[in-house]
């Protein structure tokens, strides 16, 4: 092994890390409103219980959900930390109650 190469490798393994931490945090930032529309339309059918189980599946254990009820709408509102530097990611998602 060459001083290049092994001055090199550090770098290069340091690249890789923050490209595959890039794409996680781009993937959970994909599935946070999906969670939350799966969540609405669970609430929707099956009661609020139903959407925050249905929403915390489909984003993950670490997920806060919160479902409110006003003027004949059901919202759903889902949380996830992505960590440092990335922070946290929200997303709404309404649909119109069953009368």
């Amino acid at each position: 092994m060459t001083v290049e190469l092994a001055l090199a490798l550090p770098a290069a393994v340091a690249v890789l890390a923050a490209t595959l931490s890039a794409v996680q945090a781009a993937a959970v930032g994909v599935a946070v409103p999906a969670a939350a529309v799966a969540g609405a339309r669970e609430a929707v059918i099956a009661g609020d219980e139903a959407g925050i189980a249905a929403a915390t599946r489909a984003a993950g254990s670490g997920a806060a959900v919160g479902v409110g009820r006003a003027d004949g709408w059901v919202e759903v509102t889902v949380t996830v930390d992505r960590g440092w530097p990335w922070g946290a990611t929200s997303a709404s998602a309404a649909l119109p109650a069953q009368g």
